[in-house]
């Protein structure tokens, strides 16, 4: 009796799941390369992107508690960017390359478009969109989105609260003498 086993071609189904990790391999490596198209951090400091990136976020976290003057609103911005640049910079190596990653998920449109919702960039959406990105992410099914969200809303309220300068957006007095 002869052994059919050589003489048969491979099933449809093994052919088309091939095919299918194919694709998907494609997909991944595609989006997971387009994370370093815009780089969040360079040399441990921010990037042009990641600074879009984090005075977006901040517009949309510390929105009614940024200053109304569009003046003192992006001198405002401009000094959170800079302790922000200070505070990442500091960091550990571990600790930066993970938010490294995860700015430049949020800094490239298509990575963006998928966790955020965002289809523009930072600097051109308009407040409302960042804080409805930000709602989006904040509600996310998948606890990654969650805690990126709850990553950079801490990240920035950490940061501009530290600020005394800032202080009285949330009239706190400062410390006590003792």
């Amino acid at each position: 009796m002869a052994d059919q086993s050589s003489n048969t071609l491979p099933s449809p189904k093994r052919r088309w799941l091939m095919k299918a990790a194919v694709a998907i391999g494609a997909a991944g490596a595609a989006l997971g390369g387009s994370v370093f198209w815009h780089r969040g951090m360079a040399d441990g400091h921010l990037t042009e992107h990641g600074i879009d990136v984090m005075r977006g976020l901040a517009r949309g976290i510390l929105s009614t508690m940024l200053p109304k003057d569009p003046a003192q609103r992006q001198a405002a911005l401009d000094a959170h960017v800079k302790r922000l640049d200070v505070y990442l910079n500091n960091l550990p190596k571990a600790l930066r390359t993970e938010i490294n990653a995860l700015l430049g998920l949020l800094a490239n449109p298509p990575t963006r478009y998928l966790v955020t919702g965002l289809s523009q960039s930072w600097s051109q959406a308009s407040d409302a969109d960042i804080t409805q990105a930000l709602e989006r992410m904040r509600q996310h099914a998948l606890p990654t989105n969650q805690m990126a969200y709850h990553a950079v809303r801490d990240i920035t309220c950490v940061l501009y609260f530290t600020a005394p300068e800032n202080w009285n957006a949330v009239a706190y007095p400062g410390p006590t003498n003792i």
